[in-house]
C-alpha cells in the first residue's frame, strides 16, 4: 500500500477568535488579554490595577493612572492584545494556578473588566466549569518537550 501526496491532510494551525473578550490565566500567573478585552479597558492605557473580590471569587482589572500604587504595566502585543504579570497578585491572595485557563471577560461596571474563578453560589474552591476552558497551545501534563 503506497501513500500519495494527494492523501495528506496538513495541519494549518489552530485558530482562536482573538476578537472575543477573553482573559487567559497562565500557570505562571501571567494574564493574557485579547485585543477585545484591552479595548474594553481603553485603547490608550499603559498600566492596570488588578483586584480580587473574595466573596464572589472575581478578579477585576481596571486602568491605573500615573502614580497609583499597585499598578502593573500592560505589555501591548502586535495583535493589540496585552500581557499583565500577575504573579505577585495571585501570591498575595493565596490563589494558585495549576494549569492555564481561559475565561470570558465580563464588564463589572465602573471601568472594571474581569472574570470569576468560581460559579456564583458554588462550593468554596470549586472550579468554574462553564466558562473556564483550558488555554490553547499550552503544554499538557506528560507531553514531551
Amino acid at each position: 500500500m503506497s501513500t500519495s501526496f494527494e492523501t495528506f491532510e496538513f495541519f494549518e494551525g489552530g485558530r482562536t477568535d482573538s476578537r472575543a473578550p477573553r482573559i487567559t490565566v497562565r500557570r505562571s500567573g501571567q494574564l493574557a488579554l485579547t485585543g477585545a478585552t484591552v479595548a474594553l479597558l481603553g485603547e490608550d492605557i499603559s498600566h492596570v490595577q488588578v483586584g480580587y473580590d473574595p466573596t464572589t471569587k472575581a478578579v477585576g482589572i481596571r486602568p491605573a493612572p500615573e502614580g497609583v500604587r499597585g499598578r502593573y504595566r500592560l505589555r501591548r502585543q502586535a495583535n493589540r492584545s496585552g500581557l499583565v504579570d500577575g504573579r505577585r497578585f495571585f501570591a498575595h491572595h493565596g490563589l494558585t494556578v495549576g494549569e492555564a485557563r481561559t475565561f470570558e471577560a465580563q464588564d463589572f461596571g465602573g471601568g472594571i473588566v474581569g472574570f470569576r474563578l468560581t460559579e456564583p453560589g458554588a462550593a468554596e474552591g470549586e472550579p468554574k466549569a462553564a466558562e473556564a476552558k483550558p488555554a490553547r497551545g499550552g503544554k499538557r501534563k506528560g507531553a514531551a518537550a
